[in-house]
């Protein structure tokens, strides 16, 4: 039987998580689910775990990044999967009891090409941050890439990755925000219970610098994006982008004072003073856990 849906998931060194993590897609009330794993250089025992687990349900297909890095990972694991709709989930999260089939069944009824986000919810140690709904607006949801759900045809654009980005959430992001074509919608349901830890790939308790070096490399989307969607974006999405390009430029160069004055969302506005110089960015940690 062909799977309706397939979960693709990219590992590394995820020994501690793994297990939930599979049983928690495996788990889910969905016929016709396949889950592949793509290990990207574990040098752990997150292999051999997943190995075992593969073993016992045909359901999970195991596959080693034929490159390396997180996205590499991704477009590898979606190149050989064979379902109608794609759902990408990371190897230290927990994917909620019946989150898929609830899923499965809203982006049903959209026209493609589909794209439906869903809310994210941290799971954490930390009791200031544990429980937290992200996006808390109703109606509203996560533009993140174990988020949402696509279809073939929206994957043409959600899969296109630059290779140059260290992970997928950002290019999703903008995806979602910018292209005109793709038809996105919203529910309120939980689709991941995001493990916040010391492992993560960005946290806003890694030091300045370091935090600074990797959302630089993040942002890097709004170039890649440029790049290659400039010719169909909207005037006024062309402009915006454009700003926001400055803006990071701005950023990187510490001058938070140009920032301030340009004529971009709110939103973004305080992420980019947030992460302008050392200073703001403890303010920033100071007023917000996460």
């Amino acid at each position: 039987m062909t799977p309706k849906v397939s979960v693709v998931m990219a590992v590394k060194n995820e020994e501690k998580y793994i297990g939930s993590a599979i049983q928690s897609v495996l788990n889910q009330d969905v016929l016709g689910v396949e889950l592949i794993v793509v290990d990207d250089g574990s040098s752990d025992s997150t292999t051999d775990i997943v190995k075992a687990i593969a073993l016992a349900d045909d359901r999970v297909v195991l596959e080693f990044n034929a490159s390396s890095g997180k996205v590499s990972a991704f477009k590898f694991g979606y190149a050989l999967a064979k379902g109608e709709y794609i759902a990408l989930f990371a190897g230290d999260d927990i994917m909620p009891p019946g989150s898929l089939a609830k899923r499965l069944l809203a982006i049903q009824g959209m026209l493609s090409p589909s794209v439906l986000m869903s809310k994210i919810q941290v799971l954490s140690e930390d009791k200031k941050i544990d429980g937290t709904l992200i996006p808390r607006q109703r109606g509203k949801g996560n533009p993140s890439g174990a988020s949402i759900m696509f279809d073939r045809e929206a994957a043409k654009c959600l899969m296109d990755i630059p290779e140059e980005l260290p992970n997928e959430d950002t290019w999703m992001d903008f995806c979602l925000t910018y292209l005109p074509m793709l038809n996105v919608s919203s529910h309120d349901e939980v689709s991941c219970l995001w493990r916040v830890h010391s492992g993560n790939s960005i946290t806003i308790k890694d030091e300045f610098q370091t935090f600074n070096k990797k959302f630089s490399l993040r942002m890097n989307v709004i170039d890649e994006f440029l790049r290659k969607y400039r010719g169909v974006l909207a005037a006024e999405r062309l402009a915006y982008l454009e700003k926001l390009a400055c803006a990071e430029d701005c950023r990187r160069k510490g001058k938070w004072i140009q920032i301030l004055f340009m004529r971009i969302n709110l939103s973004d506005k305080i992420r980019f003073l947030a992460y302008s110089n050392g200073f703001l960015y403890k303010l920033r940690k100071s007023i917000r856990a996460i």
